[in-house]
């Protein structure tokens, strides 16, 4: 409910907005710690000029219903009633639970600064207390509720007996407060269970997450776009981090429910998606449930430029899933000279696009195969929960062998190929690289041994203890003119 101008007199009329959490990210896994971000119109009156608190309360929705709020939680900000901001001097710009990495000058950071960091200056131990994660800006607001899951990390959460946040409705009341006086009210709803079906997939490059969101809205999958507690972004490529908490708030959401993982461009360390998300789940032993769903393009890629008799052409990758049970994709196999260095954006040369349909090749030219892999469940003894909120998975696909053979003279030719793609970006006089531990690129250089021939090319893939894995027998042919 707003509170209108008439009501509340014209110096003080003010209309509250909440952004965050978005309409369609306003159900969490059990515990989860959460922002309520949004915005104060103060209709032209300044914060000097009508300093402005939030209280922002949780309650079960069901006795709301019957007319009892029973808070079970409360937060409120407390601004400089000079200014009407947070004050400086109430924001911990010292915080040692940041990132090494985090180097935010704090005229910056004090913009918007996260709510995380808030406590009463003068009052050291009042930092622990969650009752006081609120700021208030010029014309906005932010506060971190706590759920539970980061309870044991600087806070003082379960002093005063708070139950964590588990499967239930709460009705979320953020109240503008002039004084004791309410001056403009919000109310929404969360659900606190398990989003049923969600996509786990790297953030970047732009082509592939602009993919992967189409692609869960079509399906209705949950793509989790709202800020992580403890990942709180001051710009659209710079943010103030808290590893411990936005990753045990990141990694819990993929504890339960369908997952359905796209294996794109994924690093093995320093990426949420492997150390954080896969990795919580390998913790939990289900990388291979039936609840993993492993998805690749089709190509191997986004998009593709590549050569047709007639010239250059494009071609738009799909996100397709594993068959059942397979664990090894064959995407494309370029067929000329082949590239020693991969840049994704250059020209893909002739392709053949259904490698399992065949693949002829000319004598002297270089083969060069593209493909993906999924994770593989290791013994849970070898997945190492980390201090900082990561898991080391300590077993994968590493190696895909290839071996050829003629019908008549058996084996030509076997090779061991390590399971690693580089990509390669240039922009603006820049370069840079991107490394994914579950696609390959491998060239082969066709001895004369195979000129005139078709034979089979079997393949499989090989863990990192040199162990052939279930579900990674794949088989084509090759002729070579």
């Amino acid at each position: 409910m707003l509170c209108n101008a008439a009501a509340c007199g014209p110096a003080e009329a003010v209309r509250v907005s909440v952004l965050s959490p978005s309409v369609d990210e306003q159900v969490f896994e059990s515990g989860r710690d959460f922002y309520v971000i949004g915005r104060l119109d103060r209709e032209g009156v300044s914060a000097a000029e009508q300093p402005l608190d939030i209280r922002v309360e949780m309650a079960i929705a069901g006795l709301v219903r019957d007319g009892i709020k029973i808070p079970v939680r409360t937060i409120q900000s407390r601004v400089d009633r000079k200014t009407g901001l947070t004050p400086e001097l109430d924001i911990n710009f010292r915080y040692k639970g940041k990132a090494p990495w985090v180097d935010i000058p704090r005229e910056k950071l004090m913009k918007f600064p996260p709510p995380d960091l808030v406590y009463h200056h003068g009052d050291p131990d009042s930092f622990y207390d969650p009752s006081v994660k609120a700021v208030v800006t010029e014309d906005s607001f932010a506060v971190l509720i706590q759920g539970g899951c980061t309870k044991d990390f600087d806070t003082d959460y379960g002093k005063a007996g708070t139950g964590d946040l588990e499967w239930n409705l709460y009705r979320v009341f953020t109240t503008v407060l002039s004084g004791d006086e309410v001056l403009a009210e919000n109310e929404m709803d969360v659900m606190f269970g398990t989003v049923q079906e969600k996509m786990l997939a790297r953030f970047s490059p732009a082509k592939h997450i602009k993919k992967v969101e189409e692609f869960a809205a079509r399906h209705g999958y949950r793509v989790y776009k709202d800020p992580f507690p403890g990942y709180w972004p001051v710009s659209p490529d710079l943010a103030y981090e808290i590893p411990v908490r936005w990753r045990m708030n990141d990694a819990m959401e993929y504890v339960e429910g369908r997952v359905h993982a796209v294996m794109y461009n994924i690093r093995e360390t320093c990426c949420a998606a492997q150390d954080v998300e896969l990795g919580r789940i390998a913790f939990e032993g289900w990388l291979d449930s039936d609840e993993m769903i492993y998805y690749y393009y089709d190509i191997g890629e986004p998009e593709l430029e590549y050569e047709k008799w007639s010239g250059m052409a494009h071609k738009e990758g799909r996100i397709v899933p594993f068959e059942y049970g397979d664990r090894v994709a064959l995407t494309r196999a370029e067929l000329g000279s082949g590239r020693d260095k991969y840049y994704p954006d250059e020209s893909a040369g002739c392709v053949d696009w259904d490698v399992y349909d065949s693949v002829s090749t000319d004598r002297g030219k270089r083969l060069t195969l593209y493909g993906v892999v999924t994770p593989i469940q290791p013994m849970l003894s070898e997945v190492t929960p980390n201090d900082d909120g990561t898991f080391t998975i300590g077993n994968r696909i590493d190696k895909i062998r290839y071996v050829f053979e003629d019908m008549i003279d058996g084996v030509l030719l076997t090779e061991e190929r390590s399971v690693f793609l580089t990509r390669n970006y240039r922009s603006d006089g820049t370069e840079w690289s991107a490394d994914s531990i579950y696609e390959f690129c491998h060239n082969f250089d066709i001895p004369e041994a195979m000129y005139g021939r078709i034979v089979t090319v079997h393949v499989s893939a090989l863990d990192q203890k040199g162990k052939e894995v279930d579900g990674s027998k794949e088989d084509f042919y090759l002729r070579v003119r």
